[in-house]
């Protein structure tokens, strides 16, 4: 994938020659075809605003990034990876771009808000595709999917790092994660993936308001997992399961305006989780068989909705007490 970008660009040095380049987008949009954005820099130098405590994890993960010859950041349209990219571009300038890896399980409006933000920061943004879905590891979708997912994904941005001249990867790793079972975080160790973030002392909070300090539109963004992260362990991933997620989902935010939601796929079932404090949003019957209908469309057997509200660890394959279907509801 990195050699095609660069020989689309026909660049004969790439690190030198991309170092010198105006800041730009590079998506690949048909087999050997890129589209290329200059982008700009759209927020201002606000870091004197931050409190002193993260003022100083602000500089020092800034330090830390400032000693590589050069960084990719894996971006997802998250707010972790998000700042990281901000960081690694004040440190590094056009040393340092930004990735996103795509493939069907990318909620389907992701890779906007990921182009949008690295657009804001000023990074150089490059699209490449994944394949994890030929990994009958990852599609057999055991508890350590994550990990294949993650790996396959870290060769890529080694490709291309390495295609750039540019040193080091790093991720949105911050604290808090450490206390989630998370298989990825064993592929970026084997990768040599660092974590800026973390290495800071960053938690989840001081992210977040770090963020919208810095004028990242992304500050308050809900968390968006992968869609295979919505089927249930041990039932198989497959492209068309994916699909039906992420329109599911694409189609009940636009409908009601929910920001945190997940659809789970379970045995050609859906089971609609939202916030608790988003529940309200379904209150209303019409919502309730539009809903219904659409997903069915869709080729769901049966659609429900989970009166409990989301959770952020992921459940079981067991059908919670609290739900109901969702036509039922509506009659």
């Amino acid at each position: 994938m990195a050699s095609r970008l660069l020989s689309f660009l026909n660049l004969p040095n790439p690190a030198s020659n991309l170092a010198k380049s105006p800041r730009v987008a590079i998506e690949k949009v048909s087999d050997g075809q890129f589209k290329v954005q200059l982008s700009r820099s759209l927020h201002p130098n606000l870091e004197e605003s931050l409190p002193q405590d993260l003022r100083l994890k602000f500089e020092a993960a800034i330090s830390q990034i400032r000693v590589t010859k050069g960084v990719v950041v894996a971006l997802s349209a998250g707010v972790d990876s998000s700042l990281v990219a901000l960081l690694a571009y004040k440190a590094l300038g056009d040393n340092a771009v930004a990735v996103t890896g795509v493939s069907e399980s990318l909620s389907p409006s992701e890779l906007e808000v990921a182009k949008e933000t690295a657009k804001a920061i000023g990074i150089k943004h490059f699209v490449v595709q994944t394949d994890e879905l030929q990994n009958p590891e990852y599609t057999s979708n055991r508890a350590d999917r994550c990990y294949y997912c993650k790996d396959t994904l870290y060769r890529e941005l080694r490709t291309l790092a390495d295609s750039l001249g540019l040193e080091s990867i790093l991720d949105g790793t911050q604290v808090d994660d450490l206390g989630d079972d998370r298989p990825g975080f064993r592929a970026a160790q084997e990768a040599g993936v660092k974590s800026p973030l973390l290495e800071a002392s960053f938690s989840k909070t001081d992210v977040r308001e770090t963020a919208r300090l810095m004028g990242l539109s992304v500050w308050d963004k809900p968390a968006m997992p992968c869609l295979s992260s919505r089927i249930t362990h041990g039932e198989e991933v497959t492209t068309d399961k994916l699909g039906m997620v992420g329109q599911a989902e694409l189609y009940i935010k636009e409908l009601t305006g929910v920001r945190n939601l997940r659809v789970r796929y379970s045995n050609s079932s859906a089971r609609i989780e939202v916030a608790p404090e988003e529940r309200r949003l379904f209150y209303d019957e019409a919502v309730m068989d539009q809903i219904d209908r659409a997903l069915k469309q869709l080729g769901f057997t049966n659609v429900t909705l989970d009166l409990k509200g989301y959770a952020r660890k992921e459940r079981t394959a067991r059908m919670d007490q609290l739900v109901l279907p969702m036509a039922s509801l509506s009659q």
